[in-house]
């Protein structure tokens, strides 16, 4: 006889040899359903006891004895009712909890992508981006900055810096040598200024934050910007960061 149905609607091994035992015992002492179905004295007993309290088995106490008797074969089909009962329940329920788990999840160790930002618009969509994803307290770095990307931004970063310290976000800059001219600004509550000694230039100027990577080539000929996605890469960038901000120029 084909048993495995038995054991896919949740019973175990040993309940399902305890059960058929006692299909084909009738009434029994545990003594014989130990021997007609050759569980343990030791495993015999809790297994009477699940299979009761799935209504599979009952029993009656005649002189002090314990005498077990298998449910009809009719009442799996009730135990089964009950089984998808209190799966549809659970599953009502598991979908209560199931934003906080997602919100639980770390996707950040291991997630990696990339993307290619063009032109002035392109630029300025990363640098919103680290606006959007930066909350109170989280700090924003920047590695170089050439003075051409000056010209073009410097009314952009008026309006950015207001919002960042607005909504306390913090800026950690070192400038190239070249645009020192920026030391002269003042205002900025959140923002930290150094600069590369004369001399060092940083090529691609680099903004890292949360964790995300942007690396820009800024020239006349050319806008661009590679956008990283990675935990571990962006806190690689911030320790390669904070190693040139000790020497760096205040």
């Amino acid at each position: 006889m084909e048993l495995k149905i038995l054991k896919d609607i949740g019973l175990t091994e040993g309940e399902i040899k305890v059960y058929v035992a006692l299909l084909e015992l009738g009434k029994s002492t545990v003594g014989k359903i130990i021997d007609q179905s050759g569980i343990s004295q030791s495993k015999v007993y809790d297994v009477l006891k699940r299979l009761t309290g799935k209504g599979l088995v009952s029993y009656i106490v005649e002189g002090k004895i314990k005498h077990y008797k298998a449910a009809q074969p009719k009442q799996i089909l009730d135990f089964i009712d009950k089984k998808e009962e209190n799966l549809r329940q659970n599953k009502h329920e598991f979908r209560k909890i199931l934003p906080d788990l997602e919100s639980r999840q770390k996707t950040g160790d291991k997630k990696f992508s990339a993307e290619v930002f063009e032109g002035n618009r392109g630029l300025i969509t990363v640098f919103d981006m680290s606006f959007d994803e930066s909350r109170k307290g989280d700090t924003v770095y920047a590695l170089g900055y050439p003075p051409y990307a000056s010209k073009l931004f410097d009314e952009y970063w008026r309006g950015y810096y207001k919002k960042c310290d607005k909504k306390g976000i913090i800026r950690k800059v070192i400038y190239d040598y070249e645009t020192w001219f920026l030391k002269k600004r003042t205002g900025r509550k959140l923002s930290f200024y150094k600069y590369m000694p004369k001399g060092v230039y940083t090529p691609p100027w680099i903004f890292i934050f949360n964790d995300k990577v942007a690396i820009m080539n800024v020239t006349p000929e050319q806008k661009v910007c590679f956008l990283i996605q990675n935990k571990e890469v962006a806190e690689s960038y911030i320790q390669y960061f904070n190693l040139v901000w000790k020497n760096a120029l205040s």
